[in-house]
């Protein structure tokens, strides 16, 4: 899938306004991390290093990069890092996200992979905030960066979903509604089934 401009912009809207107001990241979730941009800013070096220590730990997830690709992908991690804890948080920067979440597609990254490394971020922000500040604050700013988290999350998922759907639809002739009716339909049945046992 690679739509327009317009088209990032559409799927972050109709996504956004799909999830629940309380739950989605808020304009007092935007002022925590400005609050806390000092601290943020400084956690940026170790959650980076961290971040690309995991992955090139282990075979799997390192498997993903070229040979020196690293510090290249260090940049651009910390090129979102940075953009991310500063804002503004508008359409334009979820609809960033959804692409984000299709080149880690493209590049061959598992959804359970950037799962996996999102509550890896999120448990850092958490362990570096109740080290640096008073146990309120700490969990402040760790239930504003887990809105954020989940904000970005449901974007993704919901557009990788979506581009499955529609590769699906191209590759198959198949209606990918139909098949997902099915699916459904399937689960529920298998719900009914371990209900009775």
């Amino acid at each position: 899938m690679n739509p327009s401009l317009q088209g990032y912009f559409q799927a972050a809207k109709a996504v956004w306004e799909g999830l629940p107001p309380v739950t989605r990241f808020g304009a007092l979730d935007q002022h925590t991390l400005k609050t806390y941009l000092p601290q943020l800013q400084r956690w940026e070096d170790p959650i980076i290093n961290g971040f690309y220590d995991t992955l090139f730990s282990h075979p799997a997830t390192r498997s993903v990069f070229r040979e020196g690709e690293r510090a290249m992908r260090e940049q651009v991690l910390r090129h979102w890092y940075r953009r991310t804890i500063t804002g503004p948080f508008n359409l334009e920067y979820f609809a960033w996200q959804i692409l984000v979440g299709q080149v880690h597609q493209t590049r061959g990254i598992s959804k359970g992979q950037v799962m996996v490394m999102w509550g890896w971020l999120t448990e850092q922000i958490w362990q570096l905030s109740h080290i640096s500040l008073p146990i309120d604050e700490a969990d402040q700013l760790t239930m504003a960066w887990m809105r954020l988290a989940n904000s970005i999350k449901a974007m993704a998922a919901d557009e990788r979903l979506e581009a499955y759907l529609q590769s699906l639809e191209q590759q198959s002739g198949a209606n990918p509604r139909i098949l997902q009716s099915a699916a459904v339909s399937w689960l529920e049945e298998q719900s009914k089934g371990s209900n009775r046992s």
